[in-house]
């Protein structure tokens, strides 16, 4: 096992499990003590120092996890399996074929949870603390080998008093980051410590009282002191630079920015290009207010908060203007591959432009999410779309955004039954999602329970505020049940709303397909010019399934350079 290519390049966990071993065999009787272990490896180096030092604890996590990588890889055929019990630093040693030395799954204790710090500063305004939460996120998930929790699952306990165990158990993680933050004038105070979920103890703590210019070093030097706590030595192990720039005000615009970008509504949208724009005017070629700007745009296009042959060419010209800047701006290229996706109906080069974004950033959820949704769902790849949000949700697990794109994904296969409980769960993390509400709509549509199904319709034009898709949805199930007057009146709706803003011609094509009505065709071709984004996935919506036989419907696959797929939830497909 020492020698073992596992154990070879991690020479600190080789002489810890060493000593270990070595301990239990010649003192069976002896409890082997933290000091005794910091004495005899860490003391000489200075590494040790009993009253503050928690390298022995550190240790023992990273073996525990280097432990289960190796019996996971080259000891799967190991007759004997040594485990190192949590709370404890003497190793346990089983047989295999006792039925215990099966390795257990990979579990939490290479993944951190960065929880939003909390703002002690005299102004209420949260957009400070919370950004230099997300800047820390950001510069971990560059981490090889560091599972680190994103924002929307960590900014979920936001204000909540919650106890950091519990907290370990939902999101599946081994360590907690949490701290305040306290802006007054110029001067700048930043408390962090880094905490157990195993037993709520502190493994780590630090003060910086700075000047606020000085934010960027803080925010870099918190990362890397968690590297270094956590012994993270590969040839990725190095945090990224955090978005800073020598323009304290471009930084401060750029904050704003973010804060307004993850409301994620119309409104909050145009306000995050605005503060974007505000920081790019104090810092010209600032690559991640321009990154964000590209992420505000692709998010109200694809969205039809706004309409997509506008929005599209921003988000390009934006993500340009980033990659110009900075060319391993990750959220940048995923933005670029989006729009090479969703407007140039480029799949093959949008799959390009995600894998050089995860190689730059393979712990970022939104990559992931973005590639399975929008270059792999649209050609029916079905099961690789599915892994690749298992990946994000590892990531994000309370997502919601993560469970209805996987729900989409069972839809498109015409796996219903499974479908129904992804959207069921996203709606238990929040009732009022109405991309979940349509989805389960859907799935009831789907088995005939079309008043249920009409419900969910309903209930997701109210919430989402007349959203077009959730309009035709409602349409096309009134059809269904044969209540073309029913059907008339969603139509009207959006002849009503396209008088006051954009309205995608999506709508109308869900209507009229519901209604078997030969319009279908030419509202579908109006859709192609418009750049809808729900356009992406006619190759595998069941609800198409009637169009699949006709010429039409293939010219507009063609056109669109969808596959036409030959046994619709299968991932067999020929080009078209």
């Amino acid at each position: 096992m020492l020698g073992s290519a596992t154990f070879s390049k991690a020479e600190r966990l080789r002489l810890f499990l060493e000593f270990i071993v070595r301990y239990a065999l010649s003192t069976p009787n002896q409890q082997l003590k933290e000091i005794t272990i910091g004495i005899e490896l860490y003391a000489v180096h200075q590494e040790f120092d009993p009253r503050i030092s928690a390298v022995v604890r550190v240790d023992a996590t990273r073996l525990r996890s280097k432990l289960r990588e190796y019996y996971a890889s080259e000891g799967a055929a190991d007759e004997l399996i040594i485990e190192l019990p949590r709370g404890s630093y003497a190793p346990v040693f089983t047989s295999r074929e006792a039925g215990r030395g099966s390795p257990p799954p990979a579990d939490a204790e290479t993944a951190i949870a960065v929880l939003p710090f909390s703002n002690l500063s005299p102004q209420p305004e949260e957009y400070f603390n919370d950004g230099l939460t997300e800047a820390i996120i950001h510069a971990l998930s560059a981490v090889e080998g560091l599972r680190v929790v994103a924002r929307t699952s960590v900014f979920a306990f936001k204000h909540k008093n919650s106890d950091v165990r519990e907290i370990g158990r939902i999101l599946n993680v081994g360590l907690v980051l949490e701290g305040s933050v306290r802006k007054s004038g110029e001067k700048l105070r930043v408390n962090v410590q880094c905490v157990s979920t195993v037993d709520g103890y502190q493994l780590w703590s630090r003060r910086y009282d700075q000047d606020i210019h000085d934010v960027f070093a803080v925010q870099d030097e918190i990362a890397r002191e968690i590297v270094n706590m956590m012994c993270i030595n590969t040839p990725g192990g190095r945090p990224a630079p955090t978005a800073g720039t020598d323009n304290f005000e471009a930084y401060d615009w750029y904050l704003r920015g973010r804060y307004h970008l993850n409301r994620q509504t119309s409104e909050s949208l145009h306000r995050a290009i605005d503060c974007f724009d505000r920081a790019l005017a104090q810092r010209p070629g600032y690559a991640a207010a321009a990154s964000g700007q590209a992420v505000a745009w692709l998010h109200l296009g694809l969205f039809s908060m706004h309409a997509p042959l506008e929005a599209m060419p921003k988000a390009q010209e934006r993500a340009a203007l980033a990659l110009a800047a900075n060319e391993r701006e990750g959220e940048a290229l995923s933005v670029a591959a989006c729009a090479q996706a969703m407007y140039d109906w480029d799949w093959h080069g949008a799959k390009t432009l995600f894998q050089k974004s995860l190689a730059l950033q393979p712990g970022n959820d939104f990559s992931m999410h973005m590639y399975a949704m929008f270059a792999l769902l649209p050609l029916a790849r079905i099961e690789e779309a599915l892994r690749m949000l298992d990946e994000a949700r590892r990531i994000d697990p309370l997502s919601t955004f993560v469970s209805a794109s996987r729900a989409a994904v069972l839809l498109m296969a015409r796996r219903n039954v499974e479908a129904e409980a992804e959207y069921r769960r996203a709606l238990e993390l929040d009732p009022d999602f109405w991309r979940a509400i349509i989805g389960l709509g859907r799935c009831l549509e789907a088995r005939g329970q079309y008043e249920e199904a009409i419900s969910c319709f309903e209930n997701a034009r109210r919430t989402s505020g007349e959203v077009a898709s959730a309009v035709g949805s409602l349409g096309r199930a009134y059809a269904l049940t044969g209540r073309a007057q029913d059907a008339a009146r969603p139509l009207e709706a959006l002849d009503e709303c396209g008088r006051h803003r954009y309205v995608s011609a999506y709508a109308r094509v869900l209507i009229f397909l519901g209604l078997g009505d030969r319009r279908v065709f030419d509202w579908l071709e109006l859709a192609c010019n418009e750049r809808s984004g729900w356009l992406m996935y006619l190759a595998t919506d069941p609800r198409f399934d009637v169009l699949r036989g006709t010429a039409r419907f293939h010219s507009v696959l063609q056109r669109l350079n969808l596959p036409v797929i030959a046994l619709p939830g299968r991932e067999s497909a020929k080009p078209a």
